[in-house]
Formats: C-alpha cells, sequence, structure tokens
C-alpha cells in the first residue's frame, strides 16, 4: 500500500511514500488511540464521571486489595480510572485536531502571501507572527480562566494562539524557497495571477512540510492541553481529560500512584507516538533525507 501526493505543477515530481515501511509501534499506538476515541461508549466498563466514595481508591486489579470491575483502580472519588483515560482520549484528540485544524487555516493564510508577495506585506505579517510568538500562552489561559472560568472553548483559543504563528513561520519559509523554482516563473511566464500560483502551484508543494508539521503539532497541543487542565485552567471537572486525571493524583503519588500514572502513560505513548511518525513522514517526504 502507499500514499501517493500530486503536485499539479508539472516539474514537481510525485512523492510515492511506502505504509508498509512506515513504523509499526507509532501507527499501532496511534490507531488504539483512534479507536477507543471512536468506540468509548462501547469500550467503556461504566460511566467516566460515576462516583461511588464506598469504592474510593482502589487499586489496580493485579494488586493486593484491587478488583477486577475495576482493572486500573480507582481516583478519590471512586470514579474508574479505565473509563477515564479512555475517554480522555476522546477529548484530547477533538481539542488537539480542532485547535491544530484552525491554527493551520490561519497560519497559511497569512504566511503564503507573506512569503510569495514579499515586501512590506511580508514585513507586517511576519511582525504579527513574532508578536504572536511572544506572548505566553499559558498566562493567556489563566486570564481567561480566571475572567471567564475553564472552558472548551477557552483551551481551544490559547492553543490556536500558540499553534498558528509556527505554522505561519515554516510555511513562509517554504514558500521562499518554492516560489524561486523555474515552473513559477514559467507560470508567471503563462500570465498565471498571483492567486492562482499560490493556491494551484505552491500551496501543492507544501503538502509534505504540512503534513510533518501536523503530526507535531498535534502533539504539542495534546501537551498544552494537559498542561492547562493539570494547572486548573483548562478542561472544568469532572471532564476526564488526561490532564486534569493527573493532576487529580499530584498529591497521592505515594499512597494512590494509579491515579497519575495511566493518564500520565497515555500523554506520554500518544505524544511520543506522534513525534516518531513525524520524523519518519520528513525521512520519506524530504528527498536529501531519503538518499542518505
Amino acid at each position: 500500500m502507499e500514499l501517493t501526493i500530486i503536485a499539479p505543477a508539472g516539474r514537481i515530481k510525485r512523492l510515492v511514500v511506502p505504509l508498509r515501511e512506515a513504523p509499526t509501534f507509532p501507527l499501532a499506538i496511534l490507531l488504539l488511540l483512534v479507536v477507543t476515541a471512536l468506540l468509548a461508549p462501547v469500550l467503556t466498563p461504566g460511566s467516566p464521571t460515576e462516583q461511588d466514595l464506598g469504592k474510593r481508591l482502589l487499586p489496580p486489579a493485579w494488586v493486593q486489595g484491587g478488583s477486577w470491575d475495576y482493572l486500573l483502580g480507582t481516583d478519590l472519588f471512586g470514579r474508574d480510572i479505565v473509563s477515564r483515560v479512555i475517554y480522555g482520549a476522546r477529548i484530547s484528540l477533538t481539542i488537539s485536531l480542532t485547535s491544530k485544524g484552525i491554527g493551520a487555516i490561519l497560519g497559511i493564510l497569512v504566511a503564503l502571501p507573506a512569503g510569495y508577495l514579499g515586501g512590506m506585506v511580508d514585513l507586517l505579517l511576519m511582525r504579527a507572527v513574532d508578536a504572536a510568538l511572544s506572548i505566553p500562552t499559558i498566562l493567556i489561559g489563566i486570564v481567561l480562566a480566571v475572567t471567564l472560568g475553564p472552558s472548551y472553548e477557552a483551551v481551544i483559543f490559547v492553543i490556536v494562539l500558540f499553534v498558528w504563528p509556527r505554522y505561519a513561520r515554516q510555511v513562509r519559509g517554504e514558500t521562499l524557497a518554492i516560489k524561486q523554482r523555474d515552473f513559477i516563473a514559467l507560470a508567471k511566464i503563462a500570465g498565471s495571477s498571483s492567486a492562482r500560483i499560490i493556491i494551484f502551484h505552491i500551496l501543492p508543494n507544501l503538502v509534505p512540510t504540512l503534513l510533518v508539521l501536523s503530526s507535531l503539532q498535534v502533539g504539542a497541543a495534546i501537551i498544552m492541553e494537559a498542561t492547562l487542565s493539570f494547572l486548573g485552567v483548562g478542561i472544568p471537572p469532572p471532564a476526564p481529560a488526561w490532564g486534569v486525571m493527573v493532576a487529580d493524583g499530584k498529591d497521592l503519588v505515594v499512597s494512590a500512584w494509579w491515579v497519575s500514572l495511566f493518564p500520565g502513560i497515555a500523554i506520554l505513548l500518544t505524544v511520543l507516538s506522534l513525534n516518531l511518525l513525524g520524523d519518519w513522514l520528513r525521512d520519506r517526504l524530504d528527498p536529501k533525507l531519503r538518499q542518505v
């Protein structure tokens, strides 16, 4: 099986990525994550928010005192850890993909005209990007949480604020390189407008870069969401976000280590898999690295 990316510009070769050579571990982890997020109501043994104080802080099933009804144990309020970790995958994926998508669109809309047109347009737009990069996103999240209260919308806004300037800088740099290519000069000679060159010649040739950047930024978005939730300014409880679960167990690391450990492992495996997949995509889509 192969993943094929075709650029409309005739002088750009077709990129063929053999999926059979893809790293098995990251793909398996990410596939498991997507399946559990989509089938969370079916896979979970119970409600992720249902409390049972009579069964609070039960250890995992294989530890003395544990129960197989609660495979990974329960938290401070008697909620099932398995159910909360599975539903947490849905929350993390939804927020990270939504915020990454919005941030990518904003970054591309800013970077393409900046890189292609240059001059004053490039100067003004990239100064806006520099200003956005200088904003402390965690501080913005805390301010929003204090003024408006923790919410999904506030978390998405903060992550978009974190993501879009990084897309803008990368895409602008790639655009500066691509617009010097011969097929762009031929398109200008043929009378193509700037909008047509950007949409039909430059943008398709940015697909490899966007694929790699997206795989890395999804992991960064998950980390940002978990950080905000851990600080209490992200997803409002009792929603089973992974960051919230880690925060719930931060004072119980010695006596009830499982409360924080399993959502922490979920964050670790997800971000590690996305980074490994991004590295593999970069190696396969970059002709220079592929030759090495």
